[in-house]
């Protein structure tokens, strides 16, 4: 079987009671115009997040995940020196390495801090500690053969430390200018997969509570709050949606990412495949239980989808299903309600899609649902009943990955 050009999609209907899941600058729920109305919207962000932390993904990231820092130099230099507060002469030594390769410090003198984010899988820490310790006497004497074979050593490591699964999936923005002994390696990994912003199936207004606390030691003669305020909050249906691209994680993955005249420099093997769908395994399980963690000591807004499909296709193009709801989904009887206007909308929209720009590479397509039957449409034959049968209904084709 070819396994090239296949994507998995995921579609999620997820209903929230009163919340504040993701707050813009002013304290306030993210939000959005779509279709000429507002809605209320999350973060692509908050929601990679959220999703990172979650269940078999949260998992497998504790095990051979990825972090994000611009603290390198000083955890490098604790690692040299063993102690939690390194000399100042390792941490200039560890600095002019990484600034000679081109990975520019902080400009603020006192923060020992790379000038922008490093994003690396965590079995890079000590393998670039070991590379200082190895060459610890030649950089100290600044022996300048020796300081550039240590720093083509830690600028292969950068390179390398690219394997880990959230790295894989959504990418590694690390640019460096060619000139520079780091720039001569491709420390740029393209995502692949792609998270939309959840946005509201329905117009929104967005609500205001005001509160207030008791000081419990006042005087009985002091009738006045401790404390008072305003929290914004509101209720939203929300359309969620993400991609992933199962050829560009196998070969994230495998770091066979290598390309000349056009083409890929190595091909991908059944192994490849067979790690790229475990890890978009995790990532769909993680995805549908991930939810945002934004004031929900609040507001214990704990919601799980009331729908969800997952959609596997081989050539065609991806297609997200938000213009279902660029009407907004409106109540119009007694018996209405959002969840199901909005499974409704949706798979009435899928179908629709399909008879006018047919099946787009369709392989197959596998749904679960909450209380929605008579709203699937011509998903009905793709009812799989819960999520674990449904996943594993998308990760296989004809019983063959």
């Amino acid at each position: 079987m070819n396994n090239s050009g296949v994507k998995i999609e995921a579609h999620l209907i997820q209903n929230f009671a009163p919340s504040n899941l993701n707050r813009d600058d002013t304290g306030q729920p993210k939000s959005a115009t779509f279709g000429g109305f507002r809605r209320a919207r999350v973060s692509s962000q908050c929601s990679k997040r959220s999703t990172r932390r979650e269940g078999p993904m949260g998992k497998l990231l504790e095990q051979c995940g990825a972090f994000r820092t611009r603290q390198l130099i000083v955890e490098i230099a604790k690692g040299i020196d063993k102690k939690d507060k390194p000399d100042d002469t390792t941490i200039k030594v560890v600095t002019s390495v990484f600034e000679a390769g081109g990975l520019e410090k902080n400009n603020e003198a006192s923060k020992n801090t790379t000038k922008i984010l490093v994003f690396l899988d965590k079995e890079a820490l000590p393998q670039l500690i070991d590379v200082f310790r190895e060459n610890w006497a030649d950089l100290t004497k600044e022996n300048k053969q020796k300081q550039e074979d240590a720093r083509n050593r830690v600028g292969k490591i950068l390179f390398e430390a690219v394997k880990a699964p959230d790295i894989a999936l959504f990418g590694r923005m690390l640019e460096l200018k060619d000139s520079t002994p780091f720039g001569k390696y491709n420390m740029r990994v393209d995502a692949a997969c792609q998270v939309a912003h959840p946005i509201s199936t329905h117009k929104v207004d967005m609500e205001m509570d005001f509160y207030t606390a008791v000081d419990d030691l006042n005087p009985e003669e002091e009738t006045g709050a401790g404390m008072m305020g305003v929290v914004g909050f509101n209720s939203a249906c929300y359309y969620r949606y993400a991609l992933v691209d199962r050829d560009q994680l196998a070969r994230n993955l495998a770091r066979k990412t290598e390309r000349k005249n056009g083409h890929w420099v190595q091909d991908l093997t059944q192994e490849d495949y067979t790690e790229a769908d475990k890890v978009i395994k995790a990532f769909l399980e993680a995805l549908v239980y991930a939810i945002p963690t934004g004031k929900q000591n609040s507001f214990a807004a704990q919601n799980l989808p009331s729908f969800g499909l997952f959609v596997r296709r081989q050539g065609g193009v991806p297609i997200s299903l938000a213009n279902a709801f660029a009407k907004p989904v409106r109540p119009q009887k007694d018996d209405d309600d959002l969840v199901g206007l909005s499974v409704a909308a949706l798979t009435k929209h899928w179908d629709d899609l399909k008879a006018v720009y047919g099946e787009q590479g369709v392989k197959s397509a596998a749904c679960f649902h909450l209380q929605q039957e008579g709203r699937l449409n011509g998903l009905e034959d793709a009812d799989k009943k819960n999520v674990e049968k449904a996943i594993e209904a998308v990760l296989e084709v004809g019983g063959q990955p």
